[in-house]
């Protein structure tokens, strides 16, 4: 798992070098961006390798590419900046109504899982997961646009037909590394590394037993 978040950070640095934004709210040292970066990276893993989630992408590495677009739709949104990250400033919500990296619009309502902006720059998995809900929403609405089209209604509204913005976001996700491991040797590693249940307590004998 180290392995494959470490994959991440360096494509999101390269992406992006943390440290450079002159936006008051966003401005940070290169090492607090680049220990941020993994804490991005860490989320949208968790999120993209949740069994329970279906990912967006088939083959050995489905979720490790479903993994990059995450963060390829992070890095259009956002830029991974500070002030979006964490929902400072008014530069944060881009047009005003939208939330956390992946700017999800959200407004002063609420998600479909019931996620207020507090909650989405709260916690990024949260960012994550609504965003993650709304792209497959987008590519089911787009299934019969081609493939690199798909994410049109996420980024424009609607299905549109050589659309530049879901090609771009789709294309630099699936142009990245490969990724140094499959998704049946993460999630083995995640098993090893779950916590092993606590051994039950056995009740003490009682005192006095003449038996």
């Amino acid at each position: 798992m180290d392995s494959l978040i470490a994959w991440a950070v360096g494509i999101m640095v390269t992406w992006a070098p943390p440290g450079t934004s002159l936006i008051k709210d966003a401005i940070e040292t290169p090492e607090a961006g680049r220990a941020r970066y993994q804490e991005i990276a860490s989320a949208a893993a968790k999120v993209a390798y949740d069994p329970e989630s279906k990912p967006l992408f088939g083959g050995p590495r489905g979720r490790a590419e479903t993994m990059a677009l995450l963060l390829s739709i992070a890095y259009y949104e956002s830029g991974y900046r500070r002030d979006v990250d964490l929902g400072l400033g008014k530069l944060s919500r881009g047009s005003g109504v939208d939330s956390c990296l992946l700017q999800v619009r959200v407004g002063a309502g609420k998600t479909r899982e019931g996620w207020s902006h507090e909650d989405l720059v709260g916690d990024r998995e949260k960012c994550f997961r609504a965003g993650l809900a709304l792209i497959r929403k987008s590519f089911g609405a787009c299934r019969k646009q081609d493939a690199r089209d798909r994410l049109s209604a996420y980024t424009r509204g609607r299905c549109i037909v050589n659309d530049k913005h879901s090609r771009a976001r789709i294309g630099r996700a699936l142009n990245v590394p490969r990724a140094p491991m499959t998704d049946e040797e993460v999630h083995a590693s995640m098993v090893k590394r779950a916590p092993a249940p606590a051994a039950p307590q056995r009740a003490p004998s009682s005192a006095g037993n003449d038996s």
